[in-house]
């Protein structure tokens, strides 16, 4: 997430401006030093104080944002909302933020306390329930938050709400007896950390859409697509003997006996294969129907059922029905001598 310095900056830069910082002020005893920074751009001056100088340069840059936000420069979020500081942090002063009223803190101080805990390797938070009073329609719930020997308490109508009162007394605290060891702890970035982790373990905890198995990956499905043709092949041609001698049967059984010689005289003539195809076709009352289906050509002939030869050329395909035929006229077994 950028800084107020670097929002501020690149706003300026567009416009053809640098906002000017300035240190005006420095008070408090030399452990526990208060400093003020002034802002000036576009014409509007802002001041903001903090514990360090770094921290207060960086809230007269977002007071300032603020400031351009109100007189209405286009400014991005989360720059262009006010919202309050806590009672130990900066106090900014300015023409743009005079006669407004405070808004609410939003900010969580659960997720502020825990951020700085484990930025500067402190124990863990513990929160405790120590007390539940009042009638069923006014509860009061006591929460304690504790790290350490240090603990702080704090009551609210919701449990929800005296945790967050308690985590953000303790968190102060902490910020106040431990400013020169946390002055460079930036709460809007701690903020983005703790939800990019909310948001990390809501996406753990979400269950996944159901998806069928493929089995394979993608990048392997290549290899499962040749298995799987091989597969088939091998069964296609285990199966093809059988399916060929039921086509057989099928196609010359009621076939004249007459028919089966004049083809297989046509057939012995191979010196043109398509015309000895056509001629043993029309033997058998059988038509004929040529395709290209690129690279192939195809030889279609209407028996029951019907049959199709393919080739790379016209002759390959004619070449294929006959060799088909030669063989349908072989296996179909010669009629029986009629009786005297």
């Amino acid at each position: 997430m950028k800084t107020p310095i670097t929002v501020l900056q690149e706003m300026m830069m567009k416009l053809g401006q640098i906002p000017e910082y300035e240190c005006v002020a420095q008070s408090g005893p030399q452990h526990q030093a208060t400093f003020e920074f002034r802002c000036k751009a576009l014409g509007e001056s802002v001041s903001a104080s903090a514990r360090s100088k770094r921290e207060a340069k960086q809230e007269a840059a977002r007071a300032m944002l603020l400031c351009l936000s109100t007189i209405g420069h286009r400014v991005p979020p989360p720059f262009a909302t006010e919202f309050t500081q806590p009672s130990h942090s900066n106090q900014s002063t300015g023409e743009c933020s005079e006669g407004k009223a405070p808004t609410v803190d939003s900010r969580s101080y659960v997720a502020l306390l825990k951020e700085l805990c484990e930025e500067y390797k402190l124990p863990g938070v513990e929160y405790a329930l120590v007390a539940d009073t009042g009638p069923a329609h006014m509860r009061l719930f006591s929460v304690r938050a504790s790290i350490g020997l240090h603990s702080r308490d704090a009551s609210g109508t919701t449990k929800r709400q005296a945790r967050q009162k308690a985590a953000a007394d303790l968190y102060l605290f902490l910020r106040e007896n431990l400013s020169r060891l946390t002055h460079d702890f930036v709460e809007e970035q701690a903020l983005v950390r703790a939800h990019e982790r909310a948001m990390e373990r809501l996406v753990e905890t979400t269950p996944a859409p159901w998806k069928p198995d493929l089995g394979q990956r993608v990048s392997e499905y290549h290899y499962g697509l040749i298995s799987h043709t091989g597969e088939c092949t091998a069964r296609s041609r285990r199966r093809l003997p059988v399916v060929l001698d039921q086509c057989l049967r099928r196609a010359m059984v009621d076939t004249d006996p007459e028919k089966r010689m004049a083809a297989r005289a046509v057939l012995s003539e191979t010196d043109d294969i398509e015309e000895a195809a056509e001629r043993a076709a029309a033997a058998l009352e059988l038509q004929t129907c040529w395709e290209t289906l690129d690279p192939l050509h195809v030889l279609k002939l209407d028996a029951a059922p019907a049959l199709a030869f393919s080739g790379h050329s016209r002759a390959d395909a004619a070449r294929a029905a006959l060799r088909y035929l030669r063989r349908a006229l072989r296996d179909v077994s010669p009629p029986p001598p009629a009786a005297l």
